[in-house]
């Protein structure tokens, strides 16, 4: 049986029309422009055939929806195997960490071997809102209860998600595992073989 690795493309999500309109509008086309590689866009072949990679698509993408993201997340779990890897970047990072938090689904919980949040926010920040993604609870009960299934990912030069809410997460997860990095960015690049190699090492 493969392991499977469940993952979803980075994006920016708006929290209104307005917004979404605005961003449209700063928009360059170009019909020729080559789409840039980046390391969870091409797992099917870094990861090798002991993988099975499963991508959710998310048609309201520019949008940070809880209850719509949720719909398209659980859209996934009738071809979970009992033997998955959650692999999210960004907002999608923090979508998952609250949906874990805040959801009972024992039988996924069953199913996770383990959780690899990259980049994630953990609150509001300067420039972006989370809208619905920020966490409700206060407690974190259930975060907590299986912090020790979670590898975060974390970059000191991250130009999108500060580096300062990495203690938040320390704060709330302390037996989590942590990978620290000096020069990844936002984790936007072709290849980040470090993660691969912790995905592999995982039984």
């Amino acid at each position: 049986m493969k392991k499977q690795v469940v993952l979803v493309k980075w994006w920016e999500a708006k929290e209104n029309y307005k917004d979404f309109y605005d961003f449209l509008e700063k928009q360059e086309f170009n019909p020729y422009k080559e789409v840039k590689k980046r390391w969870n866009r091409n797992m099917w072949e870094t990861l090798g055939e002991d993988y099975e990679v499963l991508e959710i698509p998310i048609f309201d993408k520019y949008f940070a929806d809880y209850k719509s993201w949720k719909i398209m997340f659980e859209k996934v779990f009738p071809f979970l195997n009992g033997d998955v890897i959650f692999v999210w970047h960004s907002m999608w990072a923090i979508f998952l960490a609250k949906y874990f938090d805040e959801e009972n689904n024992s039988e996924l919980l069953e199913q996770t071997k383990k959780i690899i949040l990259v980049a994630p926010p953990f609150k509001d920040i300067e420039w972006d809102v989370l809208w619905t993604f920020n966490f409700k609870n206060t407690n974190f009960k259930k975060l907590k209860n299986i912090q020790e299934k979670i590898i975060i990912f974390w970059s000191k030069d991250d130009f999108v998600v500060p580096f300062n809410d990495i203690k938040d997460y320390r704060k709330v997860l302390s037996k989590a595992e942590y990978k620290i990095f000096e020069k990844y960015w936002h984790f936007l690049w072709e290849e980040v073989p470090e993660i691969i190699e912790e995905i592999k090492k995982i039984l």
